[in-house]
């Protein structure tokens, strides 16, 4: 085992709505958004890291754009997950034919060279619900899959998924409606869920209000003893990752667990010392990390409630 220290951000380029999986192979995987100011040309964002603090230069994880999607210059937040053998990466993006984003599903047997299935998962067009931040969840309680979305000012919605991965079961649910006023409540975005044994609970992470705006971006954590319902503020601090002094509007995280057990956060902020891409108006969002701990209950917390700024000890991994 090794003792790593890092300092944020863990790259320097525009890398947002970050997420994380560890390969059975060894090492770690990130990727993140694509759009028209990112450093890459081949679609979503890829890097590689080995400790989870040094990480390569992005690459494109897409092999080419999906056939319903060639013009497509806007490819977000994406999530890998590895089901069996085959590695599926969940993205939400815009069809050649219309405006709406559309959640859509590649699939690879490496962490990377992924190709999409060819068409969507979803298919709405015009005016309704906003298709966006998918999340996969299987439930190691009762073997069901999940996917999560949404969605501006709509509740976050989850879909029951078939083994396959892009079948959807019955109806949406909705899972999380936004609080219409409450600072960083008013607009629900980028849920990533967890279940910890432990405490038998099942933590939903989700961001919110505008990721656009300085000191309006932030991180809150809800419970519940059901996947699909009854999510409930954690007691005391559920805003749990604040806009601080060096580091603002963190957001659009997942949660990586090091080979100690434990947890890390893993989520875009802005430098308050450099925050704009280059010769545009739009925040510079770099990756960033940090640890996450639980109370004697289980709850859990991020020590100061903002995000670091200084060296400190990092993640525990195999040499």
């Amino acid at each position: 085992m090794k003792q790593t220290r890092y300092q944020n951000p863990l790259l320097p380029t525009d890398f947002p709505d970050p997420s994380v999986i560890a390969a059975p192979t060894g090492g770690y995987y990130a990727y993140a958004t694509h759009d028209k100011f990112s450093p890459t040309t081949c679609n979503i964002q890829l890097s590689h890291s080995t400790d989870l603090v040094n990480w390569s230069e992005p690459v494109g994880a897409l092999v080419e754009p999906p056939v319903w999607a060639r013009h497509c210059r806007e490819f977000w937040c994406p999530q890998v997950v590895l089901v069996e053998d085959e590695y599926r990466l969940y993205y939400a993006a815009k069809p050649d034919n219309g405006d709406d984003m559309q959640l859509a599903l590649a699939t690879s047997k490496t962490p990377d060279n992924f190709v999409d299935i060819g068409k969507p998962l979803t298919t709405q067009m015009g005016g309704g619900y906003t298709m966006i931040d998918p999340h996969f969840f299987a439930d190691p309680q009762t073997g069901k899959q999940y996917l999560y979305y949404g969605s501006a000012h709509e509740p976050i919605r989850a879909y029951e998924v078939a083994r396959d991965g892009f079948t959807f079961i019955g109806d949406p649910v909705d899972v999380l409606p936004p609080r219409p006023g409450v600072k960083f409540e008013t607009l629900r975005e980028g849920a990533f869920v967890v279940y910890r044994l432990e405490s038998k609970r099942y933590f939903m992470w989700v961001s919110g209000d505008n990721t656009w705006e300085a000191g309006g971006y932030a991180i809150s954590v809800y419970w519940s003893d059901n996947p699909l319902t009854n999510f409930q503020p954690i007691p005391d601090q559920h805003v749990i990752l604040q806009p601080g002094a060096e580091w603002d509007s963190p957001g659009q995280n997942c949660i990586v667990t090091d080979a100690a057990g434990q947890d890390w956060i893993i989520y875009h902020a802005v430098d308050a010392t450099d925050r704009y891409v280059p010769d545009t108006d739009r925040f510079l969002r770099k990756m960033c990390m940090d640890r996450v701990q639980y109370t004697a209950d289980g709850w859990p917390f991020i020590a100061g409630n903002k995000p670091s700024a200084h060296l400190r000890p990092g993640p525990i991994v195999v040499e």
